[in-house]
């Protein structure tokens, strides 16, 4: 009888105590502030420093533009998605952040004017020392895995492509780990390379680590290797290139072209990863672009979309030559603010549920299956080949 009476009294305790929340203070919960430090939903970040890199090229430091709030750690290789407003079009570029992981004071990227862009000349011309910037977490996955990318890497860059091969080499060098880096740096003139005093200091401080730049119009003193980095060039100056992992980040053109020199070399596909890499310049010139489309060719997008707690309907006029997601912010009336980052089609962020009609997408763009079988597509990367209906609730 008393041992029935003290496991009734035992469950009854665990009862009450199974019944009571313990309220913990915000600044308690350890999980939630290290989430929100590694994984904030947007960052404010503010100009202090801006250098010439190039003629074309500039550096811009940001520090948290919050005292109480750290910028987000990052791995060295990985972006951020910076947001501009640009005479009432709000939209996101991504840029590689090219400063050392080893530090959390700052991050510093390498803004490159593109011809005919819209926001890099924005940027350049415009941002100053002070200003405050909208950014994504760090993003992306084009950066040293130890698991599966071994300790000989060979880094191909091309141009801008540079920017966060930077930040690896910064954190490899300054760690002293035992990684062996070769990099293999194409650009057009002497004038474009960018970090050339860097590279070539580290280059004689360091066995681990060589580079050798090529250039595709060198002058007729220059005493480097010249042209483009075929796999002559590989095979020349990449001892055991077979074994080696590469990485590879520069133009969409340059990308298809150094996959098939390294395919005749016949180093494994899985030994090559590329970093995401924007939209084509021309969208038309891609493999399996339907030919019967003109570039004038206009299709009605219609919206679903929530504002202010209603739902609202709106169609407007779209180019089969243009991402759809670049039509949709040039809407200035219906100021909607759709998540992106990579405008890729890697980060998922700008996922959206297509109810009806037909895109284009890039066939070297890699799309989640779940997104496929549910309808999703990525309007950074997508292009319309019909008139379309998309449902923008949830965003």
């Amino acid at each position: 009888m008393m041992e029935d009476i003290k496991k009734y009294r035992e469950a009854e305790k665990l009862k009450k105590w199974s019944q009571e929340v313990q309220k913990i203070p915000p600044y308690l919960d350890k999980f939630e502030r290290l989430n929100d430090r590694l994984h904030p939903e947007i960052q404010e970040l503010k100009i202090t420093k801006i250098q010439h890199l190039s003629h074309d090229t500039k550096l811009f430091r940001f520090i948290s533009a919050n005292p109480n709030k750290p910028l987000a750690i990052f791995r060295a290789g990985q972006y951020i998605g910076i947001t501009v407003n640009i005479n009432g079009v709000r939209t996101v570029r991504p840029y590689s952040i090219i400063s050392s992981p080893n530090q959390t004071a700052y991050y510093e990227l390498g803004i490159r004017r593109k011809k005919d862009g819209f926001v890099s000349p924005f940027v350049l011309d415009n941002a100053k020392i002070g200003d405050i910037f909208e950014a994504t977490e760090p993003l992306g996955q084009f950066y040293y895995n130890p698991l599966f990318h071994g300790k000989d890497l060979v880094f191909i860059a091309g141009g801008c492509g540079i920017t966060p091969f930077i930040s690896m080499i910064r954190d490899i060098i300054e760690l002293e780990k035992p990684i062996n880096i070769e990099l293999l740096y194409g650009c057009l003139t002497e004038l474009d390379i960018l970090f050339r005093e860097e590279l070539e200091d580290i280059r004689t401080r360091k066995q681990n680590f060589e580079v050798k730049f090529v250039l595709s119009e060198a002058h007729s003193e220059w005493g480097g290797l010249c042209g483009f980095i075929t796999k002559d060039v590989i095979s020349s100056n990449i001892e055991n290139y077979i074994d080696k992992f590469y990485y590879i980040c520069g133009s969409r053109e340059m990308y298809q072209f150094i996959l098939e020199e390294l395919n005749k070399l016949g180093v494994p596909r899985h030994h090559i990863i590329f970093e995401t890499f924007g939209v084509p310049d021309d969208v038309t010139k891609i493999m399996g672009w339907p030919s019967h489309l003109n570039l004038s060719d206009l299709f009605e997008i219609t919206l679903d979309y929530i504002q202010n707690g209603k739902t609202h309907t709106t169609s407007f006029k779209a180019s089969c030559t243009e991402p759809l997601l670049n039509s949709i912010e040039h809407q200035k009336d219906i100021n909607l603010n759709i998540k992106s980052g990579c405008r890729s089609g890697v980060c998922a962020l700008c996922r959206t549920k297509l109810v009806s009609g037909e895109i284009f997408l890039p066939p070297d763009v890699t799309i989640r299956e779940v997104d496929k079988d549910l309808g999703y597509i990525h309007p950074c990367i997508s292009y319309p080949l019909t008139d379309l209906h998309l449902d923008l609730k949830m965003i």
